[in-house]
């Protein structure tokens, strides 16, 4: 068990707000690296490659290791299926039988299912402003993903299951893993759950390591690979990770809201596209959301203390 000082609450959301500024830069940059690798596979050769780099970092910064056992690393199994193997697993296939529009949309059910779990395990108070602040937060995301091109039919139903799945699978590893991450060092736990992952993603991959077909390394899919391994994976979840320690469940899940405003500013600025009415209320309800949501009147209000 760790002994250590509590950062700054503004430390914290900071992780989180670079967190999604990584993910928002990737949800761009994995169009590329996807055009040249079977989603699956790439996902493995990621995790590995992330594990490698993370167990060196930890053996080479003489950090002690957590007392092993059941208790360390029988936990460490749950949480590495239900934050990166069913994670990322349903939400690869998932993207693959559906349309990008149902999944993005889809993929803002996280906060609200963390936020309903939470609820149920009696470790957050669902606080008046909170919720207010989930739903403005919510429709926010629903304005700039077009939910009016959201559809449902029978050839995006395995695609649109699977999806929901990686969300009800984040939101069970937000609520559950808080405690252990509380305990116990972030840069070995990140190493292990990295290694479980990689087995796992791996397994699930085989078939497409069986047919690989390597693509030309240009120099833009080499910095699309780079990025993704050490700014989309290895930083964000090692942050993530960190945060969650630190932070209630909810407010970790609350921060996902700001991934498509900063996906909207990326391609803005490479793409050049319009910045539009709808564009600004959508991020206005979104930051309005997540400030009730955050706020101390809101965590207070309605709470039994």
């Amino acid at each position: 068990m760790m002994t250590k000082t509590a950062p700054s609450t503004r430390l914290v959301f900071l992780a989180l707000i670079v967190i999604q500024v990584l993910f928002g830069i990737n949800y761009v940059v994995s169009k590329v690296v996807v055009g040249f690798f079977p989603p699956l596979l790439w996902s493995s050769i990621r995790i590995i490659i992330s594990s490698l780099v993370m167990l060196g970092f930890a053996l080479s910064s003489g950090r002690k290791h957590p007392v092993g056992g059941w208790k360390y690393f029988g936990p460490m199994v749950i949480f590495a299926l239900l934050g990166t193997i069913i994670n990322q697993a349903s939400f690869l296939v998932g993207l693959k039988y559906t349309t990008s529009t149902n999944s993005a949309i889809l993929n803002t059910l996280i906060p609200i299912f963390t936020l309903l779990i939470v609820t149920l395990r009696g470790q957050e108070p669902a606080t008046l402003m909170r919720v207010i602040g989930f739903i403005s937060a919510f429709a926010g995301v629903l304005v700039i993903r077009k939910v009016e091109e959201f559809s449902l039919s029978n050839t995006t139903m395995v695609g649109d299951l699977l999806t929901i799945l990686n969300c009800l699978s984040y939101g069970l590893f937000l609520s559950y893993s808080k405690n252990f991450l509380t305990k116990h060092d972030p840069v070995w736990t990140t190493t292990w759950l990295f290694i479980y992952g990689s087995v796992g993603l791996t397994l699930l991959a085989i078939p497409d390591w069986m047919n690989v077909v390597w693509p030309v390394m240009t120099p833009t899919l080499w910095g699309a690979v780079l990025f993704a391994i050490l700014g989309a994976t290895l930083a964000t979840y090692f942050l993530n990770f960190w945060a969650l320690a630190h932070a209630k469940s909810s407010h970790v899940a609350v921060f996902i809201y700001l991934q498509p405003v900063v996906t909207s500013v990326i391609t803005w600025l490479w793409y050049d596209e319009v910045v539009t009415l709808r564009t600004v209320l959508a991020s206005g309800l979104i930051f309005v959301g997540l400030l009730l949501s955050i706020t101390k009147f809101g965590s207070k209000l309605g709470s039994k203390k």
